[in-house]
């Protein structure tokens, strides 16, 4: 099932939002976290920066492959330059389930691709296995690293 271009739309604001903050940039209005929810699920209706920011890197916004783009090419950025752990980010990209994301439980190949676009990520997957490898009392975190690395692997060897 795909998700409605309202959803869309919501996830591509909330991820440019984080984004813009973690880098201390003016949103033009106040955060999601500071509106009642009916005011702050209307900002990516409304916030004219987010709209213009849109319009100009992924094209028009009436076309629903516009705000999938978006939506996954922030989440994406958003991911490779959080403040998550490695060993997070190693489990977000292993599993659709680890953290609920719509992004990377509707667009999973695509998300994993543009996170990999980012020269970062590498060594961010390296530190994260090594995380997960240093806890072996954890089983979860054996298991979350086998399984990045068994559908991962031949990406990996490729760049």
């Amino acid at each position: 099932m795909m998700l409605k271009l309202k959803q869309l739309r919501q996830e591509a604001y909330a991820a440019w939002e984080l984004l813009c903050s973690s880098k201390g940039v003016y949103l033009g209005v106040l955060e999601t976290v500071d509106l009642p929810p009916h005011q702050a699920e209307r900002l990516p209706l409304t916030s004219k920066t987010f709209k213009d920011d849109i319009r100009q890197q992924f094209g028009d916004l009436r076309r629903r492959d516009t705000w999938e783009r978006a939506a996954i090419q922030l989440t994406a950025h958003q991911m490779v330059q959080s403040y998550m752990e490695p060993y997070e980010i190693v489990g977000y990209m292993a599993s659709a389930s680890y953290m609920h994301c719509p992004i990377r439980a509707h667009y999973g190949e695509l998300l994993i691709d543009a996170m990999l676009a980012f020269p970062e990520v590498l060594d961010i997957i390296r530190r994260g296995l090594e995380q997960l490898y240093q806890e072996p009392h954890q089983s979860e975190g054996l298991e979350i690293a086998h399984t990045f690395l068994k559908q991962f692997s031949s990406v990996l060897q490729l760049r």
